[in-house]
């Protein structure tokens, strides 16, 4: 497969959150780019798209309500 296949291929799998955690998904990165299946460049944005794809979700503060005075 040339490198624009695994690029893409992989582009498509880790926005789809085809693999269970972010670790999951750069370790597989790390193998093809170990047998130079992916270059550095493609490596660099497929890591950061994991980044972002597999990213908790934000939690916003709550913010701390004043008590309800009893009524008389």
């Amino acid at each position: 497969m040339s490198n624009t296949v695994i690029y893409t291929l992989m582009e498509s799998l880790i926005s789809k959150k085809y693999y269970a955690t972010k670790e999951e998904a750069t370790d597989k990165l790390g193998v093809y780019f170990a047998f130079d299946m992916i270059d550095a460049e493609q490596m660099t944005e497929l890591a950061l798209l994991a980044e972002t794809v597999y990213a908790p979700p934000a939690v916003e503060p709550e913010i701390p309500t004043e008590p309800e005075m009893p009524v008389e």
